[in-house]
């Protein structure tokens, strides 16, 4: 009996060491002063010492020089004291090359209780670190100029303004628009168009104080935030000066182009409200400056309200919009590149009202959310794309997933969890067909409510999908925290992937990692027939965009499947005649 006891344990000792062996992290055990007395394959690989090298010498070897004498000393006082330590360290391999790691030390006791030995696991992560590097600038700033986007520059005002009050002191925000941009671009080429905006930031850039911030806002719009000026004359001063940079000539391809801007200045003090009123006004007086017949600048002004008193007439219809049938949905196809075949559908809300004529969503959806008609209107959305969905279903075209945006506000509801299954009951819709797409604002604050609630869908079977992935403050911990099926790289950089070398690799890298993590992949905004096939080579699975077809009505979309997955693209050829 004894005997297979031994045997037995023998066998799980040769086991645990071979498991130990053949695992993925680096492990190296030291004796109690800290000298190695073995390590596994892993640890060869990772640092480049071979074992036999490394026997009897300190893990100090590894030592990088980042971390300095206290992180040390923490990390030996604790665990000489017998406990567990974790952290991350960046050591230097054999060649000089850095790397980080995810480090576990574990000391090992005696009979007596007594540490004979220190258990180091070192998990490499120095390739994942580069990722979200990678994503968290492309989240910061714009692909194309490398300067800060519309989102790091949302913040930078909402921090000045605080500041400026707490100090006493006025914040300018300056938009700056490029004259005639569009017939730059028709004329030169959308190449010269892009070298012409990365020009142009540089000498906006060239022209601030350290204190300011220029971003790009999108398209050929910059903004400007001014901190710490004394009086509106300040900001008139910089005014003049950034329309100065472009009085010189641009050469684009051997080519001059004579460019000018218009800017719209808002200055903000103790009453501003916010960074986004006080950007808005800026843009106010953008407009205000073009009528003016453009290459100059103006100032907000009082009666630059009429976009308020626009936005109170829309909020006052958009209260019965509902009632009246006045809203409408259109879908726009998502199609798998494997087979060219329909593999999903979004539903994209419309409102056509009787006075204003047909109103955007850019324009309506934010009313709708700060006049607290985003749950009628949401509900409504759920329902009728459901009910569509259904109903394509029950005359035998293929059950496809049709998917709606929701808002930050809807999921902070307890009760749209109930809401969704009741939709799903009353429409006999199973909740694979449904997906929900979320930007990341939506995420931002992270709040218990909003995991909870996704969990709970996804556990009913609902899809969740992450819309304009990169656009926002894109974070790999959404990727981890969240349960997410399908992640959609934002048009802005999907549209110029075929000339911009950066937005081509943003677009690869989120791929790669959206397939490492298994994840479905579409991308947004996909028009030229030369992007369909970078996007094929770099492994995308679905697309959606006007090369297949833009968004349509009901009857036009069900047209759109019965003419077969080999003519989708034809067809939409002949829609954008």
């Amino acid at each position: 009996m004894s005997r297979e006891k031994d045997r037995k344990l023998q066998k799980t000792v040769k086991l645990q060491r071979a498991a130990i062996e053949s695992a993925a992290n680096a492990i190296f055990i030291t004796d109690e002063t800290g000298m190695l007395e073995w390590a596994n394959p892993a640890f060869e690989e990772l640092t480049g010492y071979r074992v036999e090298e490394v026997i009897g010498r300190s893990p100090r070897i590894l030592k990088s020089g980042e971390q300095d004498d206290k992180f040390y000393d923490d990390l030996w006082g604790r665990v000489l004291e017998g406990k567990v330590w974790q952290g991350r360290v960046t050591n230097r391999r054999k060649t000089g090359e850095l790397y980080t790691a995810e480090q576990t030390i574990t000391p090992i006791r005696d009979d007596d209780g007594s540490i004979t030995n220190f258990v180091a696991i070192h998990e490499d992560i120095t390739s994942r670190l580069e990722s979200e590097q990678l994503i968290s600038h492309m989240a910061l700033h714009d692909c194309l100029t490398d300067l800060p986007n519309r989102y790091a520059f949302d913040r930078r005002i909402d921090i000045e303004l605080t500041r400026g009050k707490r100090l006493d002191s006025r914040v300018a925000v300056l938009c700056i628009d490029i004259d005639n941009f569009k017939e730059i671009n028709d004329t030169f080429g959308h190449s010269a168009g892009d070298e012409l905006l990365v020009e142009v930031g540089r000498r906006l850039a060239a022209t601030l104080r350290t204190a300011d911030m220029i971003c790009r806002l999108g398209g050929d719009e910059f903004a400007v935030v001014q901190p710490d000026i004394a009086s509106r004359e300040n900001a008139g001063q910089l005014a003049e000066r950034l329309l100065q940079t472009f009085a010189d000539t641009v050469y684009i391809e051997s080519q001059e182009i004579f460019v000018s801007a218009s800017l719209g200045v808002a200055v903000g003090d103790q009453h501003t409200a916010s960074g986004s009123e006080l950007l808005k006004q800026a843009d106010l007086a953008l407009y205000r400056a073009k009528d003016a017949g453009r290459n100059t600048y103006r100032f907000f002004e009082d009666d630059m309200d009429r976009e308020i008193k626009r936005r109170m007439r829309l909020a006052q219809n958009l209260r019965r919009a509902v009632e009246r049938d006045e809203l409408f949905l259109e879908y726009q196809p998502q199609v798998s590149l494997g087979d060219r075949r329909v593999a999903g559908v979004e539903a994209l809300v419309r409102w056509r009202n009787p006075e204003l004529g047909m109103v955007g969503p850019a324009e309506f959806v934010p009313i709708a959310e700060s006049s607290g008609l985003i749950d009628e209107i949401g509900l409504w959305v759920l329902r009728t794309a459901c009910e569509q969905a259904r109903a394509w279903q029950d005359r035998g075209l293929p059950a496809l997933p049709v998917s709606i945006n929701i808002s930050a506000i809807q999921l902070h509801d307890p009760g749209f969890v109930d809401k969704v299954k009741r939709v799903l009951a009353e429409t006999h819709l199973e909740p694979r067909y449904l997906e929900l797409e979320l930007t990341e604002r939506v995420l931002l604050e992270g709040k218990k409510c909003v995991e909870e609630t996704l969990q709970t869908l996804s556990k009913l079977g609902v899809s969740i999908s992450l819309d304009d992935f990169g656009k926002g403050y894109a974070s790999l911990d959404y990727l981890r925290r969240y349960p997410l099926n399908k992640v959609k790289i934002d048009q802005s950089f999907v549209h110029d992937m075929g000339t911009n070398a950066r937005n081509a690799t943003i677009v690869a890298a989120v791929i790669e990692l959206a397939e490492k993590l298994d994840l479905q992949v579409i991308a947004e905004g996909v028009e030229p027939v030369d992007l369909l096939q970078r996007l094929i080579d770099e492994g995308c699975e679905q697309v959606q965009g006007f090369y297949f077809s833009r968004p349509v009505l009901p009857d036009d979309f069900e047209a759109l499947l019965t003419l077969g997955s080999d003519r989708i693209q034809a067809h939409a050829g002949l829609r954008r005649q």
